[in-house]
């Protein structure tokens, strides 16, 4: 009975370690987090100005450009980066998964709502797929301000759906902001002491 209840504590010990070994790795991810939390940010911004100041009428092509450099360079640190840790944990594997499969369907999104001319839902719907995103990622390693974060990016995307897109794009600013952008700087912070 001894040697049975050795066993388990010795399953919950390692358990126990393989989801702190996640956190600090998802701790050492912040880089992602800030990148593109200020890169969606600045995005917003310039979209914004360029439809409000400058009345350029292609405004749009802020987001296929800076979003095709921001993936160039979130692939070149994720290569680089996997390279150095060499092998994945579950966690990490989830999280891969999980994002891979939020841009193929905000691809899908894109794509149909450019194809229907419904330009309006593709903000608030990016935005309540950024809350399910990052709920799941701090759900998976217990993270409260991602959680946090989750849910102002759903209430975000619920006031988008009533405002017009100048409008949607200062909302989506300043969910990024608070949904993405200060959990990096936490996680920023985390890191350094762990």
């Amino acid at each position: 009975m001894e040697n049975n209840v050795l066993k388990h504590e010795a399953s919950l010990k390692i358990i126990y370690d393989m989801i702190e070994s996640a956190k600090s790795r998802i701790g050492r991810n912040y880089f992602y987090y800030l990148f593109w939390g200020y890169l969606v940010a600045f995005t917003c911004i310039a979209e914004f100005l360029l439809i409000k100041v400058v009345q350029y009428p292609q405004h749009y092509l802020v987001w296929p450009i800076l979003m095709t450099l921001g993936t160039l360079v979130t692939l070149w640190f994720y290569l680089r980066q996997k390279r150095a840790e060499g092998a994945r944990t579950f966690i990490g594997t989830a999280m891969a998964y999980l994002w891979l499969g939020w841009m193929i369907s905000l691809g899908i999104l894109i794509f149909f709502a450019n194809m229907r001319q419904a330009y309006g839902v593709i903000l608030p719907t990016a935005m309540a797929m950024y809350g399910l995103a990052i709920f799941v990622s701090g759900g998976l390693v217990n993270y409260k301000p991602l959680i946090w974060g989750a849910l102002l990016a759903w209430i975000s995307g619920i006031i988008a759906f009533l405002v017009p897109y100048p409008v949607q794009l200062l909302i989506f600013t300043g969910a990024v902001a608070l949904s993405y952008i200060v959990p990096g700087h936490l996680l920023k912070i985390k890191s350094k002491t762990m």
